[in-house]
């Protein structure tokens, strides 16, 4: 009787363990399947001899990314409309352009191409899934993230925890002599393909 009451003592006990445990939690999809998002941050530009910085506001949903960049007070506003392969920039006082081609119309307003494109999925830290891409160390080691995609190191130094997606605060990309640096002061989740 004495070990009937032992085994039966250890299986409570080995119960109330069990029911300590905490939940499983289903983790978001990777945040390419975020849908609809925007981001409030800053974006820091490094091409040879010239820089500069600008406040940036991104709004991405399924058809088109709409991007404003400014100066302090709203100075110096451009705002880019991207849908798919046609681009509309806007400078301000009747100086916009619309084209099929975005990398001729970024290269003649910048000096230097942006790929937009790859670039909607690299502020989540995630590689453009339509182009190949390979992982490498990252910069600054520790739990920074890194890879490798169409000539450009990224290099995602900093992320946050929003809504349960993981994502990025601090950026950099490098490639074709260029330097972007993107910090975002906050994100806004709207809609996920779940």
């Amino acid at each position: 009787m004495r070990a009937w009451l032992l085994i039966f003592s250890s299986l409570l006990s080995a119960c109330s363990t069990l029911q300590t445990v905490a939940p499983v939690v289903d983790l978001p999809d990777s945040p390419e399947s975020l849908t609809r998002w925007s981001m409030d941050g800053r974006i820091g530009v490094q091409s040879g001899e010239k820089a500069w910085q600008a406040n940036l506001f991104w709004e991405h949903d399924p058809q088109q990314d709409r991007l404003r960049l400014s100066g302090p007070w709203s100075q110096g506003l451009v705002s880019i409309i991207l849908q798919k392969d046609l681009i509309y920039v806007n400078e301000g006082a009747g100086v916009t352009a619309l084209s099929k081609d975005p990398d001729a119309v970024l290269r003649e307003k910048l000096g230097f191409v942006v790929p937009l494109a790859s670039l909607r999925y690299w502020i989540l830290g995630r590689p453009n899934p339509h182009l190949g891409s390979r992982p490498v160390p990252a910069e600054g080691g520790g739990e920074d993230q890194a890879f490798e995609q169409s000539g450009w190191h990224i290099n995602v130094q900093n992320t946050t925890q929003v809504d349960g997606w993981l994502l990025p605060q601090k950026l950099v990309a490098q490639g074709a002599g260029v330097k972007l640096k993107i910090v975002t002061d906050q994100w806004v989740i709207r809609e996920s393909a779940k």
